[in-house]
């Protein structure tokens, strides 16, 4: 009961946060195959399924393994696996407000770095990742398409709820690819 209270507040001050800011129209096409930097931003949750290493592969062939941060809990093991090369920024529950935003030091940590484009690989609409995806400052922001989650992104992917979780991972890099 705490928790949805919580996350309705944090969504509120998100909103409140960002409401001045205003959108630039942007092709996507140029957006995306130009972008050398990238932001990854893995599922929090423990019970969450992480992608598996297509995924990751498809990153990889698509940026430098230097140019992605990935943002993921205290388990990280999947990103140091698959991705050696890359910066790993590990989150912890204490690097969040009681209304789960992100803390000031974490984002500072995160914005050390530039990045073109950002991806959420959250299958729900999560408070904290869907902040970073935003605050990140990159041009295009793709995540899934939910409820509120226009606030945070401005390239959404409808995910088809037939497909299993590995392939609606996939079928995100896929649609990517095309831009």
């Amino acid at each position: 009961m705490f928790e949805s209270l919580r996350g309705a507040v944090g969504l509120q001050i998100a909103r409140f946060r960002f409401r001045k800011s205003r959108e630039t129209v942007i092709s996507f096409s140029r957006s995306l195959s130009s972008a050398e930097r990238a932001l990854v931003i893995l599922p929090f949750s423990r019970t969450a399924i992480l992608p598996g290493q297509p995924v990751f592969d498809q990153l990889r062939r698509r940026y430098t393994e230097e140019n992605i941060t990935v943002v993921t809990d205290e388990r990280g093991t999947p990103a140091a696996r698959f991705l050696p090369r890359c910066e790993v920024i590990r989150v912890a529950p204490a690097d969040f407000t009681a209304a789960f935003l992100p803390r000031k030091e974490f984002l500072q940590r995160l914005l050390k770095r530039r990045y073109d484009v950002a991806i959420d690989l959250n299958l729900d609409l999560v408070l904290p990742s869907a902040y970073i995806c935003r605050e990140s400052g990159a041009r295009v922001r793709v995540g899934f398409a939910r409820h509120r989650a226009d606030l945070f992104y401005n390239f959404q992917i409808h995910p088809n709820p037939s497909l299993g979780t590995q392939r609606l991972f996939e079928r995100m890099m896929t649609c990517l690819q095309m831009f």
